[in-house]
This record gives C-alpha cells, structure tokens and sequence, in this order.
C-alpha cells in the first residue's frame, strides 16, 4: 500500500508541470496553431540548452524546429552557402540569449496578449509609418511570440516570428531600421 501511494506521489511529480502548463495554454484562450509554435519552441530549447555548436545538428533544426526551406531548396550554391554561414552567426544570438538566462527562467506566449506594452507597436496599424509607396509598414501579429523572464512576465524581451503552416521558427530579431521594424529572416513568404 505505501510503495502504491509513493509511486502515486512521483507520478504526479512528474506530470505537475505538464498538467500546470496545458492549465496555462487553456486558461488564455490559446489558437491550436499557438499551442503548436509553443510546443515547437519548447522542442527547440530543450535541444539547444547548454550544448556545444558541434553538438547541435543543421539537419535536426531545419527538419524540425527552424524554418530554412526556401533557403535550403535555393538553386544557387554560393547564395546558399552565404545564408548558411549567415544562419550559425545569428543562431548565436538565440542561443546565448537562452544560455545566459536560462531554460528555468524563459517562457513565451503570444504578442497579442501583450497589446498594452511598447513591444506591440510594430502590430499596431494606427501607429505605423508609411513606406514609399504609401503603404503602411507594420506586421501582423498572428504567429508571434514574446518571450519574457519568468520573474518579470510583464517586461518581455523579445519577439518570435514562427511560420504559420509548420509552426517552425522563422526569426527571433526584429530590426528597427529607420523607424521601421521587421523581422530578420532568410525565407521569404
């Protein structure tokens, strides 16, 4: 009886946090396609967490976690060799980003529950600048995240761009190049 209730005891150990976080995902009204970025995210850091650069396979981010398609199929050899150097300079800044923090201490959910911050600006069409041709420059904010310390959920870091039809990542900057913000991405959509 008593090894019945220890093993009872553990199990819910180690099923609390899965239990609290789907909590979490439900209690906010999350999109089925933002659980699956978030999954997908979670993937993502979990593999990369502490490991060496030789440690972490191309071939694993790209098939399962990084959106690279349209860079990977590129006809042209030296374009695509140039985006792939590219590519592990910039993943860098991912990953110290999650190093220097700490897996424990990062969490992320969609921007739209972040429309009262600075940080959602760039989705905001009333406040976005006009390009040449006339056109408002903002972005959607379907597909995005903000990621935040744990301890300070109301001050997020960052914005992740996650493709919409694989729910990979697709770019974790966001320039601000002259006023106008957009994501750093090789693929075009």
């Amino acid at each position: 009886m008593r090894t019945q209730i220890g093993k009872i005891v553990i199990g819910f150990l180690l099923l609390a946090p899965y239990i609290c976080s789907g909590q979490k995902l439900n209690s906010e009204k999350w999109s089925e396609s933002e659980k699956a970025q978030y999954t997908k995210l979670t993937e993502l850091v979990h593999y990369v967490h502490k490991k060496k650069e030789t440690e972490i396979s191309k071939d694993t981010l790209f098939q399962k976690y990084i959106y690279f398609d349209n860079v990977l199929s590129d006809t042209v050899q030296q374009r695509k060799i140039k985006r792939l150097a590219a590519f592990d300079d910039l993943f860098q800044y991912f990953r110290k980003t999650l190093d220097s923090i700490g897996l424990e201490n990062l969490d992320a959910k969609p921007i739209r529950f972040y429309k009262d911050h600075k940080i959602y600006e760039p989705f905001e069409e009333k406040v976005a600048k006009k390009s040449i041709d006339g056109k408002k420059m903002y972005t959607k904010d379907s597909n995005v995240f903000a990621y935040y310390r744990k301890d300070e959920p109301e001050n997020p870091l960052g914005t992740l761009l996650f493709e919409p039809e694989t729910d990979k990542l697709a770019a974790w900057i966001m320039i601000n190049q002259g006023g106008y913000k957009y994501f750093l991405t090789f693929n075009l959509f």
